[in-house]
Order: C-alpha cells, then structure tokens, then sequence
C-alpha cells in the first residue's frame, strides 16, 4: 500500500428521492421500489472494487459521505448492510467524520438514533428555505415547521454536528426572505451553514421554465448583493466562511469530506451510480443509471462509464480552483508538484493590492470580498 492511499475518504451516492425538485442535476429516481436490491448492488460494488484495487485493503477511512438522492430513506438496517461490507475492506478511523445527507421530511427519531449508533456522527439536512412559498416552489416535500422540527430531534438523538443547507438567488426573492430564512436558521443552534447561489443547470425541469420564459433568472449584481448579505450575517453571527458557500462556527466543525475534494490532490473513493473517484491521479465516474449499473454489476463489472488523466495545465486550474473557493492554495505543495512559484505570478500583487487575496505562512487564500470574484480570479491565475 503506498502513501498516498493509506488514508481515503469514501462517498456512497444513494439516488433514491420521494420527488424530483425543479433544480437538481444530480442523479435521482423517485421510484424507491428497487431499495433493497440497491443495497445488494452496492455491497456487491464494493467487493468488485477491491477486487480491481487490491491496494485498497486496509485503507484508513477518514471520512465517510452518504448522499445522494435522499440518503435518508435508507433504514438503519439497510445502512448497517453496507456499513458491514465497508468494514470488511477498510478501517474506519477512530476520529472519522461520517455524514448523511438527510430530507427533512423522512426522518424521526428512531431512525436518527439508529443512524448514530450505527457511527454516523454528522448529518446535512437540506432544508433550503424556512419560507413556505419558496419550498413549495423548489418542490421540497416538507414545510418549515418538519426543518425546525428535524434539527430538534437530530440533537436530540445525540448529533452535535449537525449543517443545514439554504438556498438563495431563488427568482424574485427579496433580502426580507433571505434575512428570514437565516435568521431561522440560527436560531436552531447548528454549527455548519451551507448558503448556496441557486443555479440553472442543464437538463433540469427549471432549466426548461427558464428556456420557456416561464422563470427569470435573479440578475448578477442582484444576486452578488444577496451573498454579501448571507456572507455578512453569518459572519456577526459567529460563522467562519472557509469555502463559497460554506460556514462554520469553529474549524472544527468544517466539512472534512468536502474538504478533500476541495483540496484538489487527495484520493476518495466512490461507489453508486453516477458517483465520481478520484484514485492516483485518475477520475473515474460510474454510469447515471440504476438500471445500467445494476446490470454490469450483475455481469461482475465495475460500473464505470468513463476515466480521465487530465493533463498538467488542466490539473492546474482545478487545483487553483478548488483551493482558492475553500481555505486557500498550500503554496510548497502546489509550487512543489507545478515546478513554480506562485507567489511570482504577475497578477499577485495585484490582487492583493485589491483586497481579493492575503497571504499568511503557506496558504495564500481568499478575502471574504475574494470569494465574490473566485472564478475571475481563477482565469487571472491560469497561465
């Protein structure tokens, strides 16, 4: 087993939902008949991996993501299955940060009390708005009261790191609404906020009500005001901002899973359909349908569509990217493994004179005005 694979981080995407919300682009089905053979297939993908990475044996799982889909909707039990097969290949660190992805409105608490003693330990409920026009509007199946009410019965049940998702540039929403939907939120005591600029994605139902003129788009400069705003509250609230769209109120409770990816050099491995890896310097991502991936299963066939090497300067800009939207770029290690100094590219100076980056000890990072221009600043950095 080499270095860099002793340690890895696992997700597990689950893509079963109850409905299909107007923005998503990740892959989901609302029919949830095919659960419990999904389990089978996903234990069985687990055996298929190690058997095509032998050197994964014995890992040391640092983090541990479910999600999906609805994550959720998976019993305690269903869970247990797939914890077990993990267990047969992988450690599972003592300190692991193991999430779940959780809809507000599929939860209770036997069911959390279950998870945690299964060794879930962080849970991520997309609640998305406490404003019950934009719910019924985003088509989310639980009001503000089952977000209130989720949160209350995951502390309960024993969670101390709990995040909660909200969502804003919602068309026609106000600052009134945005200010709601977040006061709302910390007043439940969670330590991680996720505040997410919604997106038009293609493929997706709101993509065709925009295509058809049924939808307008939130203006830039309407939504850049909407983000000052969340990144000014959180912020007098107490919260961190270590990513675009994520908070924290201590480091402690930052995303360490999310924070793998967004590190851009470490290895995760993932299993279900349409999931992505990341192994030695390869991506990999698995086929985007159930039925697909259970057939080549079923054939003893890892269900992956597709693999990249990306080529230096490629591998470069999503480096760049990656680390400049979280905690900011490991000057040694980036200038190390891109035979540069990036502290000498011309743009540096400049962007620090404008209060869009700082630099201390080896990371030069963002400003909380930098993150506004994080993608400009990317394209100033590319050579």
């Amino acid at each position: 087993m080499t270095d860099q694979t002793q340690h890895l981080s696992a997700y597990f995407h689950i893509p079963f939902c109850e409905t299909k919300c107007v923005y998503c682009d990740f892959y989901s089905i609302a029919d949830r008949s095919s659960k419990s053979n999904f389990v089978e297939l996903i234990c069985k993908e687990i055996d298929l991996k190690i058997k095509a990475h032998p050197e994964l044996i014995g890992c040391n799982l640092k983090t541990i993501f479910f999600g999906g889909g609805t994550p959720s909707l998976l019993s305690p039990k269903e869970l247990s299955s797939i914890i077990s097969q993990i267990k047969k290949y992988f450690t599972i660190d003592k300190n692991v940060e193991f999430t779940l992805e959780c809809n507000p409105g599929t939860v209770s608490v036997e069911k959390l009390s279950g998870y945690r003693e299964l060794g879930v330990n962080r849970l991520s409920f997309g609640v998305q708005s406490f404003n019950e026009d934009e719910l019924r509007w985003l088509s989310r199946i639980h009001n503000a009261d089952d977000a209130r009410n989720a949160i209350k019965l995951a502390q309960k049940a024993g969670f101390d790191n709990v995040s909660l998702d909200l969502m804003f540039a919602l068309p026609g929403q106000t600052m009134e609404k945005l200010s709601f939907s977040l006061d709302e939120a910390l007043t439940l005591g969670t330590d991680h906020i996720s505040a997410y600029n919604l997106t038009v994605e293609e493929g997706t139902p709101l993509n065709r009500m925009v295509k058809l003129g049924q939808v307008g788009e939130m203006a830039q400069e309407e939504a850049a005001e909407l983000f000052e705003f969340v990144q000014t509250k959180l912020s007098d609230a107490g919260f961190g901002q270590y990513e675009i769209s994520n908070y924290a109120m201590s480091p402690e409770k930052r995303a360490k899973h999310n924070l793998v990816y967004w590190n851009g050099f470490a290895d995760y491995v993932s299993f279900g359909p349409s999931a992505h890896e990341f192994l030695g310097g390869m991506r990999t991502w698995n086929i985007s349908s159930l039925d697909q991936y259970g057939q080549m299963i079923n054939e003893n066939k890892l269900p992956r569509i597709n693999s990249e090497k990306l080529p230096l300067e490629k591998r470069r800009t999503e480096v760049l990217f990656c680390q400049l939207r979280s905690t900011g770029i490991e000057i040694d290690s980036f200038d190390s493994f891109f035979g540069e100094n990036i502290l000498e590219h011309r743009e540096i100076p400049m962007l620090v004179e404008g209060g869009m980056i700082e630099q201390k000890a080896n990371l030069l990072y963002l400003t909380k005005k930098g993150y506004r221009f994080c993608d400009a600043i990317v394209v100033k950095l590319m050579k």
